[in-house]
This record gives C-alpha cells, structure tokens and sequence, in this order.
C-alpha cells in the first residue's frame, strides 16, 4: 500500500484537506449588475473574462459550424464593456454602426478580415434569420456561464490555492508511476492562468481538478505502487516550476505521456540498425551531449549546433530545448529526470548505466 497521501499530510498537516468550495451556481445578472461587477475585477481578471468569453464563443462556432459552406472563417470576438446605446463605442460595424459585440471574420481565399455587427453579419454571410438568432443566443449563454465567475468574486471565493497544491502533487506522483496516466495538460494550462490572475476557478473546473486527482490516487492504490521518491525539496521545487512547465508544448500537445520515443522524435532505422539499437545510440549521443554543457564557455555553441543537428534529423526542436534547459537547471538530479517525459527519464538513465559500466 502506497502511504504518499499519508506524507502529504505529514509534509502539510493545515492544508492536506481541502477547503469548502460551492459546487453549484445558479445566478443571472441584469446587464448593469454584470456591468458593475465586472469593474470592480482587477486588470488581469477583465482580461480573463474576455479571453474566456472570446475562447467560448470562438468554440461554439466551431461546435455548430456556422461557416462551413462559406469561405469565411471566425476569428474572434471583440466586446466593448463600456458600451452604452446611443452614447459611446469603441467598436463599429463596416457600415459605421457602433456596435458592443464586433464579429470578426476573414477570407480563407483572399485573406481579407472583416468586423461586422450581428445583422451585417447574417447579410453579408447570407446565412438565416434562424441561424443569426441562434449565434445571438450562443454569445448571451456565454455572458451568463461568465456570471458565474462574477458571483464567485463578489462572494469572495480566492483562487484555491489548497487544491492547487494538491493537484501538482497529484502530477508529481503521476510522473513516477510505473506506467502515467495521461492527464488533461489543458486542463492544469487553464487553471494556471486563472491563478495568475488570482481568479477563482469556474466550478466545472474545481471539480474536474478533483476527479484527475482522485483518478491517480485510485491508480496508486490499485496498482499497489511503493516505489514512491518521498522529497519534500524535490516536491516544492517541482511545485515552484509546473506552473511554467504546464505550458510548455511539450505539455499542451499532450506528448508529455507518450511511452514510446517514436512518441516524440522522428527515429528511423539506419543500414542494419534495428530499432533498440538506434534508440540507444540516441540517448548514448544525448547522453554525451549534456554531459559536454558542465563546461560552460563550450554550452552556447554546443548548445546551438545540437539543436540544429536534432532538429534535422530527429525534429522535436521544442523538446529538446526543454530538455537542455531543465538540464542545465538541475543537472542530474531527481528535478531534471521529474521534469522530462519518463521516455528520456527511462533512456538517459540506462545510456548513464552503459556509460558507467565501460
């Protein structure tokens, strides 16, 4: 039986349960009341607002395929908050209209952009009556999903920075599984960005956190792991750098749980090679590689004809970086080897052991 929720306790005795946190909204706000609510958020939390409205509306055009018989194509939404009828707008129609919600669409053909209002946009698409009433509703559900942010705000609900915690050890037990479970980096991406902005997490959200980390405890169990590296310094220095990490691409093109290094890195065979010996000659060449960046008046240069050479031959240029910066970070130590996909964990480790062993 693994005891790792038992050293998460001993390692954090005040924050090992989580926190209350409301598991249900049912609010809807007037126009004014979301107008108001919204300026009382902070910069940072604005610009969230508007980039998850964007994102939502930008998803609900592709969900229903509005476009796609027509060579336009939606590129976002631009809202004008301090829209007021008949007064001011920052935002206007091609015809000159002042408008609060500015379509944005573009040519796939010409590349042509163009920012209309939603009756010019039905006109100019040639798309129903129906269909325009239909992209209306759409872009009012979102303002009302927002309303839920707003209501956890005004109830003073923090970003919960207990379950953030909790879900980065959650990733950092994964990692030394026998075999990862493939976790939704997306889902750890969006979270990050809403405690950048220290804004609370949509409930939807909070409770999917929860569902991954039970979903690796389960694993744990099941499994009957032991093998478990109980570090509270490799723990809090893994913790200090996932919010980073999480938005690497080696993480958002969700390669990071690849388990085989075809996963990552174009290998092909060579001559009479088969495919375990290239993937050794691989890691005995990475291998020599990093242990050349201990000098650092040689690193830049090595740094950059390696790349170009990896690039080359195997691509995966955005991994390798990742993989030369962790290194020069922490060298050989638990931090790096946490930190890189358990493919290059596994293969650097034995290509050390054959090192050793000439």
């Amino acid at each position: 039986m693994d005891n790792y929720l038992e050293i998460y306790e001993h390692w954090y005795p005040r924050s090992y349960g989580l926190n209350d946190y409301p598991t249900e909204c049912h609010v809807t706000y007037s126009g004014a009341e979301r107008k108001a609510l919204f300026e009382k958020l902070t910069g940072p939390q604005q610009a969230l607002v508007n980039q998850q409205r964007k994102y939502e509306v930008r998803s609900l055009f592709l969900q229903k395929q509005y476009l796609q018989t027509s060579d336009w194509e939606f590129v976002a939404l631009n809202i004008d908050d301090e829209f007021e009828r008949g007064v001011h707008s920052q935002l206007k129609c091609a015809c000159g209209r002042p408008l609060k919600y500015q379509f944005v669409i573009e040519s796939k053909l010409k590349q042509q952009e163009i920012r209309l209002g939603i009756q010019h946009f039905k006109d100019h698409l040639g798309i129903s009556q129906q269909v325009a009433e239909e992209i209306k509703k759409g872009v009012a559900h979102v303002d009302l999903a927002l309303d839920e942010l707003l209501w956890l705000t005004e109830k003073g609900i923090p970003f919960p920075d207990d379950l953030w915690q909790r879900y980065v050890f959650a990733y950092y037990r994964n990692n030394t599984l026998r075999r990862p479970l493939s976790l939704n980096q997306r889902l750890g991406e969006r979270v990050v960005r809403f405690r950048e902005a220290k804004m609370p997490l949509f409930i939807g959200d909070y409770l999917s956190v929860v569902t991954e980390i039970n979903q690796v405890d389960r694993e744990v169990f099941d499994r009957q792991e032991k093998n478990f590296l109980a570090d509270k310094k490799v723990f809090e220095a893994y913790l200090e750098d996932f919010q980073q990490d999480i938005q690497a691409p080696i993480y958002l093109e969700r390669k990071f749980w690849g388990r085989k290094l075809t996963d990552f890195i174009q290998l092909e065979r060579y001559g009479t090679e088969t495919y375990e010996e290239a993937k050794e000659r691989y890691f005995d060449d990475l291998l020599s590689f990093l242990i050349v960046l201990k000098e650092p008046t040689k690193a830049a240069r090595k740094i950059h004809s390696f790349e170009l050479f990896h690039q080359k031959k195997y691509g995966g240029a955005e991994l390798i970086r990742f993989i030369i910066e962790k290194y020069q970070h922490y060298q050989f130590t638990q931090n790096f080897f946490l930190a890189i996909p358990k493919v290059y964990r596994v293969g650097i480790r034995k290509a050390i052991q054959r090192k050793q062993k000439k």
